[in-house]
């Protein structure tokens, strides 16, 4: 079952590169959705970097178109994204030492996370990265 749906009107910001990876990125959150759930470790480790590893290069390419169109915003964003890759990243290292399981919580805040951003945070760039 998925955990993360695509609705156009919510996510779509108009930018196909990024709504593109932004679709990449639901599937990578159901696919470790689904690791967690069949409780396969080795699994959930290699899709929890697989999604991590995503999310870092979808926000450098947000982050440069942001920069090659001079959108007011980038500091605000990078910032946001700054904050996700350092929980991300700390999770990462703390499932890896064996400190921590990757749980439905985890998954909820993820879900929860690009629930907010995508609609509140990156649709507003949508005009002027789609120009």
């Amino acid at each position: 079952m998925s955990l993360m749906q695509w609705v156009e009107e919510k996510h779509g910001t108009s930018v196909d590169l990024c709504d593109s990876q932004h679709k990449e990125l639901f599937d990578r959150v159901n696919a470790l959705h689904d690791a967690v759930t069949s409780r396969d470790q080795i699994d959930i480790g290699n899709r929890l970097d697989n999604l991590i590893d995503f999310v870092v290069r979808h926000f450098e390419t947000e982050e440069r178109l942001m920069e090659e169109r001079g959108y007011s915003g980038l500091d605000h964003h990078r910032q946001e994204h700054d904050l996700l890759i350092k929980i991300c990243t700390d999770i990462q290292d703390k499932f890896h030492a064996g400190e921590m399981e990757i749980e439905e919580g985890t998954l909820t805040y993820i879900k929860e996370w690009l629930d907010h951003h995508i609609p509140i945070i990156d649709k507003p760039y949508g005009p002027a990265l789609s120009n």
